[in-house]
């Protein structure tokens, strides 16, 4: 299920985990590779095992400076699980991860 289809289908959820999909990705050289989605923003957070990866996928909303109502209002942010730890996919477990995450990004720029 797309991100898309899951926001169609559930629209009261705001956020949704799930593992990263293949995707064409085409880095800084303009190389075109087949890759993990995101995966050079995984790269960027050191080793640790790929089985670790998933992607928070948040639904922006309206107000919010990402809005735009032409694109598309999704907003994916690549996170890794510790060790065996699992996270439930639901809006009150993953929105104050979410937030977390970006208040930590806004206070290193």
């Amino acid at each position: 299920m797309t991100d898309e289809q899951f926001f169609a289908a559930f629209p009261d959820r705001r956020c949704r985990i799930r593992t990263p999909s293949r995707a064409l990705e085409i880095d800084r050289q303009r190389a075109v590779r087949y890759l993990d989605e995101s995966e050079l923003e995984f790269r960027s957070l050191g080793p640790h095992d790929k089985n670790r990866r998933r992607i928070i996928v948040w639904r922006v909303p309206e107000g919010n400076p990402w809005y735009d109502p032409v694109q598309r209002k999704l907003l994916k942010v690549p996170f890794l699980l510790f060790g065996d730890e699992t996270v439930e996919d639901n809006d009150a477990t993953l929105m104050p991860i979410l937030n977390g995450i970006m208040e930590n990004a806004r206070s290193k720029a």
